[in-house]
């Protein structure tokens, strides 16, 4: 595969999920000002009050793009036939120019969705939670990517997948198996898309946006205080990533779109923000 560079400056349709989570704004933001007139931007949280905020900010920084605001209450039973459904709602709404539906230049989807490392440090004790867990950490952002893929509205459109993920997340941590193994599972689902949609102008990119300054030590759900470092199975390369800089929320999305429009990225592979080669 060749290395890729995307322009942004379109008429696109942008999708996003997961906003309240610590790159979610700036992924917002940032990316609404580099779209044309006549973008349709659909953001997806569980959060009623920062979606309402975040689409009051675009709005007052742009001009002529249609946000749209979903509320998904329950990632934890979100499917294929609820995204389905959702894109298919959104797609038909008016749209601001005449004659109907819009033809979209670009279809971009961000994948941003699942909980920080020390968000728990248990792990679920029984069945019931473990299939909820990995249904809202897997299945529901690979349903929702299907969907996206293969709606039928945006059959002709080139689209751009990307998978927030973490590089620490993909090695073993303590306390967290259930996790590690789902967040490589999506890696290596985005993986394949990249090799199963390329004659279809579909490209991909997971993205490690680095190890974060809102990533500071906290109370987890079950009040345990503990800190990124407490739950890597640290081996001396990940010794050395820990004792880099932290990176604010906002400097990890520029460094994401200038690796998109300025520098290259070969579609399937692992990106991270530490990395500083050009292909």
């Amino acid at each position: 595969m060749s290395a890729k560079r995307m322009d942004l400056k379109k008429k696109s349709l942008f999708v996003l999920s997961g906003v309240s989570n610590p790159l979610g704004k700036h992924l917002a933001i940032e990316m609404c000002q580099r779209f044309q007139t006549g973008s349709l931007v659909m953001l997806i949280d569980v959060d009623d009050e920062c979606l309402q905020e975040v689409r009051k900010e675009i709005e007052a920084l742009t001009k002529g793009l249609q946000v749209i605001c979903c509320n998904l209450m329950d990632w934890q039973n979100a499917d294929s036939k609820l995204f389905h459904n959702l894109l298919a709602t959104v797609l038909s709404l008016p749209q601001q120019e005449a004659g109907g539906f819009k033809e979209f230049e670009f279809a971009l989807i961000v994948h941003n969705e699942g909980t920080l490392a020390t968000h728990m440090l248990m792990e679920p004790q029984d069945a019931e939670s473990w299939m909820a867990f990995a249904n809202q950490q897997l299945y529901a952002p690979v349903a929702l990517n299907q969907e996206f893929i293969k709606c039928a509205a945006l059959k002709d459109t080139p689209k751009l997948l990307i998978n927030i993920n973490s590089q620490f997340m993909l090695q073993p941590m303590f306390y967290s198996s259930l996790k590690c193994s789902c967040k490589k599972a999506r890696d290596m689902y985005f993986r394949s898309v990249a090799s199963d949609e390329s004659l279809q102008n579909v490209t991909v990119m997971s993205y490690a946006p680095g190890i974060l300054k809102t990533h500071q030590p906290q109370y987890d759900d079950n009040n345990n205080v503990i800190d990124v470092a407490d739950v890597i199975n640290a081996g001396e390369g990940d010794e050395k990533l820990l004792k880099l800089p932290r990176v604010e929320p906002q400097q990890a999305t520029l460094k994401l779109i200038n690796i998109l429009e300025e520098i290259s990225f070969i579609s399937g592979h692992d990106v991270d923000y530490y990395d500083t080669y050009v292909l």
